[in-house]
């Protein structure tokens, strides 16, 4: 296997998330080999203002290519809690949403984001889901769509043929203007008939949060 190598001056486009910062702390990107689809493995850690790097919080994966659908990048693992030498850093929830914000900028018109929610961290999204909550309405769909990379979604909820990997959602990103108006009809068209449903048995804890998601984002769709 391939020796994992500094994203920075790589010329790799994930040099571009080396160094940025995150809720006081800066990342620190490292790529690894290509799998045999051609992607490119990638960890993150976090460097504090001492210098000291945690250990890696983030693998995935990065792909591109000369059509929109070759582009993407995987979440394979996201650990919410990142160890430093001198403690543990959780970023919060504005934090993960930084991430995904900058991942997306990484991913051009018509590709996708992938995320896993097997982890802890997205218990609420997995169970959500279960309780046929919409993706987007769930805490992991709406960090996708906030990050651009949520006018649609696929719910990998099982492995097909165990090569797929754990559970994960995949967002999209809209090819240009006239596809993000017509996936966003569709979305809100899925978003209005969860707001007037009733809820499942076993599922009123997590409800009351997915319809207060679900509204906000429909007054952010573009008007029907």
């Amino acid at each position: 296997m391939a020796d994992w190598i500094p994203a920075s001056g790589s010329g790799h486009p994930l040099e571009a998330l080396d160094g940025a910062p995150l809720e006081g702390v800066t990342l620190e990107v490292t790529l690894g080999p290509r799998n045999r689809y051609g992607a490119t493995y990638f960890k993150a850690s976090l460097r504090d203002a001492t210098g000291n790097a945690s250990q890696p919080f983030l693998l995935a994966l990065h792909s591109s290519g000369p059509y929109p659908a070759f582009n993407w990048i995987e979440i394979i693992t996201l650990n919410r809690d990142a160890d430093l030498p001198n403690g543990t850093l959780t970023p919060s929830d504005t934090g993960v949403q930084q991430l995904f914000n900058r991942l997306s900028a990484l991913i051009p018109p018509g590709g996708h984001l992938m995320a896993e929610y097997e982890s802890d961290g997205w218990s609420e999204t997995r169970r959500g889901l279960a309780c046929g909550i919409p993706p987007v309405a769930t805490p992991l769909g709406d960090a996708m769509f906030h990050a651009g990379c949520g006018i649609a979604f696929k719910d990998w909820h099982f492995a097909e043929g165990g090569i797929e990997g754990p559970r994960k959602l995949q967002g999209y990103k809209p090819l240009d203007d006239g596809h993000r108006l017509a996936r966003a009809a569709d979305m809100r068209t899925e978003i209005e008939s969860f707001i007037d449903s009733q809820t499942k048995s076993g599922c009123r804890d997590l409800w009351e949060a997915a319809i207060e998601r679900a509204n906000k984002i429909l007054s952010e769709l573009p008007p029907a």
